[in-house]
C-alpha cells in the first residue's frame, strides 16, 4: 500500500505531498489539476517491486533505473520524459513515495473469526526518483536517476496485486487489446489499458473470493449475471445460463460487472491498491450509490482504493456511508482536492470533506443553484 507520495517539479505539481488512507482516497479538481497524473505515479510504484521481482531482477539503481524510464514512458505516453517536468524549471523533477508490502506470515484464527485484513508483516519499501534533463552529444537527454529503492527489503517481502481501472470502460476493449499494444509502438492508448487487459486474462480461481460476500451482491442483483473468460473473449453469462456479448451490455453495466470479475478472479485482495480513474463516468446516479457502497465496503476489508473524480454526487455518497453509525468503515476515508494557484496546482487534505478547500464541485454546485433561483424569478 502507498501511505506518502512527495511530487516536485513534475508536470503541473510545484511541490505537493500526499498522505493517503490504508482505506479510500477521494481525489477531486477541475481538469488539468494532475488527478490523472497523480493517480498513475502512485501506481507506478505501487507496482515497481512485483514488476522487478517477476523479471526475476533483484531491486538495484540500475535494475530500477531502466525500468522506471520504460514505465514513465509507457504511463505518460511520451518519447520525451524531459516533458513530465514541469515547465520552466531547469533542475529536475523529485518523486518520493513511501510504499510499504508484506513479508508472509501464518495466522491462526477460530472458525468465528473475521479473516485478517493485511496479508503478512508490514516491510517497508521507499523509492526516491530524479528526473532531470542531461545534456547529450548534440541532443537534451532525460535520465530518470533512482536515489533510493527498495534494496534492503526482506527477498520473500510481496506486494499484493496493485489494479488501475482507466477513464475509458475496459469491457468492450479487452479483445485482441493486448496485441495491438504488441503490434503498434505507437498505440495511443497508456500502459494502464495493457496491465488492466494483462490482468484480466487471468483463469478464474477454484476457491471464489472473500471479498465477494456482502460486496458485490446488489451489484450483481442488478446485473442479473457476471462477466466470463471464455476463449479470450469476455462475454456475460446469464443467470440462466445464456451467454450474451459483452458489449451488449449498456456501458454503465459494464463497469460494475468489471468490478464484481476483478473480485471474483481474485485480482484484487487484502493488500491490494485500487486505482480509478472517473468511476462515475456514464454511471446512473443509482449505479453510482451501488458502486461507491461496494468500494467502501472493500477498503474495510484491506483494500486500499483512490479515486479522481469530477462528481459531486459520489463524493456526498462517500460522506453519507462514513456519516452513518450502520456504515462507517474502519480506516477513515481521506479526501484532497486540486486546485489551480499562482506557483502551479495547490494541494489540500484531510480526513473531513470540510477541511478541504478549495473544493470545486462544490462552489460550481452552488453557483448553479443561484443561477437557477436567479432565472426561475
Amino acid at each position: 500500500m502507498l501511505s506518502e507520495l512527495y511530487v516536485s517539479q513534475f508536470t503541473v505539481f510545484r511541490d505537493a505531498k500526499f498522505r493517503f488512507s490504508e482505506g479510500l482516497n477521494v481525489i477531486v479538481g477541475d481538469n488539468g489539476t494532475g488527478k490523472t497524473h497523480l493517480l498513475k505515479l502512485a501506481y507506478l510504484f505501487g507496482r515497481a517491486w512485483p514488476d522487478l521481482q517477476s523479471k526475476r531482477l533483484r531491486v538495484t539503481q540500475k535494475s530500477a533505473e531502466a525500468y522506471l524510464a520504460e514505465r514513465l514512458a509507457g504511463l505518460f505516453r511520451t518519447s520525451d520524459l524531459g516533458l513530465l517536468i514541469r515547465k520552466g524549471h531547469k533542475n529536475g523533477a523529485r518523486l518520493k513515495a513511501n510504499v510499504h508490502g508484506h513479508i508472509p506470515t501464518v495466522s491462526v484464527r477460530t472458525a468465528n473469526e473475521p479473516a485478517p485484513t493485511s496479508p503478512g508483516l508490514l516491510e517497508a519499501m521507499p523509492w526516491t526518483v530524479v528526473i532531470k534533463r542531461a545534456q547529450g552529444v548534440g541532443a537534451l537527454s532525460t535520465e530518470v536517476l533512482p536515489e533510493v529503492v527498495p534494496d534492503s527489503a526482506a527477498n520473500n517481502a510481496f506486494l499484493p496485486r496493485q489494479v488501475f481501472v482507466p477513464s475509458k470502460e475496459m469491457v468492450s476493449l479487452f479483445k485482441g487489446l493486448i496485441g495491438l499494444f504488441e503490434t503498434y509502438r505507437d498505440f495511443p492508448l497508456d500502459d494502464t489499458y495493457r496491465d488492466l487487459a494483462v490482468a484480466m486474462s487471468t483463469l478464474e480461481p477454484r476457491e471464489p473470493s472473500p471479498l465477494l460476500l456482502g460486496v458485490t451482491q446488489d451489484i450483481q442483483r442488478l446485473l442479473g449475471g457476471h462477466l466470463k473468460l471464455e476463449q479470450d473473449e469476455l462475454v456475460f453469462v446469464q443467470e440462466d445460463g445464456s451467454r450474451l456479448l459483452s458489449q451488449l451490455l449498456a456501458e454503465g453495466h459494464r463497469k460494475l460487472a468489471m468490478l464484481v470479475y476483478l473480485l471474483r478472479n481474485g485480482l484484487i485482495e487484502p493488500g491490494s491498491t485500487l486505482f480509478w480513474d472517473e468511476p462515475e463516468a456514464n454511471l446512473n446516479p443509482s449505479a453510482v450509490k451501488l458502486l461507491i457502497r461496494a468500494l467502501h465496503l472493500l477498503s474495510d476489508r484491506g483494500v486500499q482504493v483512490i479515486l479522481a473524480t469530477h462528481s459531486l454526487f459520489l463524493l456526498r455518497e462517500v460522506e453519507i456511508l462514513q456519516g452513518s453509525s450502520k456504515t462507517a468503515v474502519g480506516p477513515r476515508p481521506r479526501y484532497f482536492s486540486l486546485g489551480l494557484g499562482r506557483q502551479g496546482v495547490e494541494v489540500s487534505q484531510g480526513e473531513d470533506i470540510a477541511e478541504v478547500d478549495p473544493l470545486v464541485l462544490l462552489d460550481e454546485s452552488l453557483k448553479q443553484s443561484d443561477r437557477y433561483l436567479e432565472s426561475s424569478r
